[in-house]
């Protein structure tokens, strides 16, 4: 069929009846498959020289030649080639007229994300600079501006290197200058007596620099920011404002969230030149050794919030115990002075007896918040004798005393009970100064209550081993992802590790100081005011035990026309003999 001659038939089962057209179709087979064979070995050689089953001509690099690393072949039409550690033009299957095995058509797929030959590398490293410099002088401002504050608005001191050896009978000259709201008022038997006729300027002064317990609110109006216009700022810039003042728990930690801010930025830094010059499989055991931090985080992670969150529930409950009994004790001290202040006067001695009254229930007052207030606690005897509250000879037997002079100021409360009331009201007297003498102790009490140190020492470990480990492992970031990690500056990153940061160590520093909650030189805003609270108790003790009995109406209207009559001046004898 392939040779037949002109003429030639064909049968019914397709053969020719030319005997020659069959061996002129057997050597046609034969060359065919001789050149089949031939074919074969060829492909065959080509493959084991290197060369590609379609190859022709290899195509002109171009400027794949000039290529010398594998990340170059960013934004080009090359590939690397591994085998031969040259760039090739080709597609994603290989390269054309060559054959490569190890062929690596993408740059993320490429051992290093780093290409020398690039004019960027000096762009490269300004990028990387930006977040460690910005976090840097964010560092230098708080530490510069925390440093400042120390120098300009020193805490207050005694200035004087014995003054952990003193003891509490002991004068300091300016802790009284620093309690002037309390001593600057000379309390007088004169003054006394004349109740409720007592000019201003031997009053009990009805104002002062801090309240009892201090509020956002008191620190929002200080600076008249809400009286100087009907709208003053919003609420949220005022409680930054607030927070951010360096003896609050915020502002304190500030510095050290800014420097572990700063450490996060430059671990990440660190990640992300690595990921750009390390090759594939070195960076990957460093990036799953940097994952395995976040099996360190987590754990730590329950631990701070299961302690801390426990613990901070308790100590803010135990302060506002503290607080609440400050006005428990001022009611029990009113108490007492209201039923003394119901028995009559009828002659000087009953007036000096009442003012002796008043002088050991100050003092028992006093005596009750001295040990735990730094501005209270040297204040000495000298003090109380110039204010008016201690005399002389007193002071020497509260010298003598064997635990607390508070405690000999109660027994001489005890005393005059004894002696200058009678039948029901000394029972009332009794019940009432047993109250308060159980509040004055119940203070004392509260503020010893402490956490056990082994709960307390575990609970400050947990949360620096958290903060210090945070920077490194960020949950967010995918190491795995080369070039995730290389591209992104990872600012949000930094500057969440800070806010967690700051959250967990402001914490920690306030539960810190509330343990000591009249302390005004370690936190002054959380701390409480006890002089306040004196100040406020004294002025109601006055009225109860030297107001006089109201008058009757004769008198009053005689006082009032002033036109005396006979009546009205026998009423008024009557007033006049009751009050004085």
């Amino acid at each position: 069929l392939i040779a037949r001659p002109a003429g030639a038939v064909v049968g019914t089962s397709g053969a020719t009846s030319d005997p020659s057209a069959c061996a002129r179709a057997c050597l046609f087979l034969s060359v065919a498959a001789m050149r089949l064979l031939v074919a074969v070995i060829s492909v065959a050689a080509q493959a084991a020289a290197g060369a590609r089953p379609d190859a022709g001509v290899v195509p002109d690099q171009g400027e794949c030649s000039e290529i010398t690393s594998c990340y170059c072949i960013k934004d080009t039409q090359c590939g690397w080639c591994a085998t031969f550690n040259s760039a090739l033009v080709g597609t994603k299957s290989g390269p054309r007229g060559v054959y490569c095995p190890k062929w690596i058509a993408t740059p993320t797929d490429c051992p290093t994300l780093h290409c020398a030959a690039k004019a960027d590398e000096a762009q490269w490293w300004l990028e990387c600079a930006v977040v460690p410099g910005a976090c840097f002088l964010l560092w230098l401002v708080c530490y510069v501006w925390r440093e400042l504050h120390y120098r300009l608005n020193p805490a207050p001191s005694d200035g004087e290197p014995e003054v952990a050896e003193r003891t509490l009978g002991e004068s300091s000259a300016q802790a009284e200058q620093q309690t002037k709201e309390f001593f600057a008022t000379k309390r007088t038997y004169e003054a006394f007596c004349k109740g409720m006729a007592c000019p201003a300027n031997e009053r009990i002064p009805t104002t002062i620099s801090r309240p009892y317990e201090l509020n956002l609110s008191d620190l929002s109006t200080k600076d008249g920011d809400y009286e100087k216009s009907r709208v003053g700022p919003h609420r949220l810039t005022v409680t930054i404002r607030i927070a951010l003042q360096w003896r609050t728990a915020l502002g304190a930690t500030l510095v050290d969230a800014a420097g572990l801010m700063l450490l996060c930025s430059l671990w990440i830094t660190i990640m992300r030149n690595v990921a750009r010059r390390m090759d594939k499989e070195s960076y990957d055991w460093l990036a799953l050794a940097t994952k395995e931090i976040g099996a360190i985080i987590a754990p730590l992670t329950q631990a701070t919030g299961l302690l801390l969150s426990f613990y901070a529930l308790n100590r803010v409950g135990w302060y506002w115990s503290v607080l609440m009994e400050g006005h428990v004790l001022q009611g029990r001290c009113h108490d007492v002075a209201m039923i003394a202040g119901a028995c009559p006067v009828k002659s000087e001695a009953d007036w000096k007896a009442r003012f002796q009254l008043y002088r050991h229930l100050m003092l028992c007052f006093f005596y009750g918040y001295q040990a735990f207030t730094p501005k209270l606690r040297f204040a000495g005897f000298d003090p109380l004798i110039r204010c008016g509250l201690l005399e002389p000879c007193e002071a020497e037997q509260l010298k003598l005393a064997h635990r607390h002079p508070g405690t000999v100021c109660e027994a001489w409360v005890s005393r005059w009970v004894e002696r200058n009331m009678e039948k029901e009201a000394r029972q009332q007297m009794y019940h009432s100064l047993r109250e308060y003498r159980a509040c004055i102790a119940s203070i004392a009490d509260l503020i010893e209550q402490r956490a056990p140190v082994s709960f307390e020492s575990l609970l400050y470990i947990v949360v620096y081993a958290l903060c210090a480990a945070l920077p490194f492992g960020p949950s967010n970031i995918d190491y795995a992802n080369r070039q995730a990690v290389m591209k992104g500056p990872h600012v949000a990153t930094a500057l969440g590790t800070a806010m967690l940061c700051a959250f967990y160590l402001a914490l920690l520093h306030m539960l810190r100081h509330v343990q000591a909650p009249f302390d005004d030189i370690g936190a002054p805003h959380d701390a409480l005011n006890p002089i306040a609270l004196m100040n406020s108790t004294e002025r109601k003790l006055r009225d109860y035990l030297s107001a006089p009995p109201p008058k009757s109406k004769s008198a009053f209207a005689a006082a009032v026309t002033q036109v005396p009559s006979e009546e009205a001046t026998a009423d008024d004898s009557a007033a006049a003999e009751t009050v004085g």
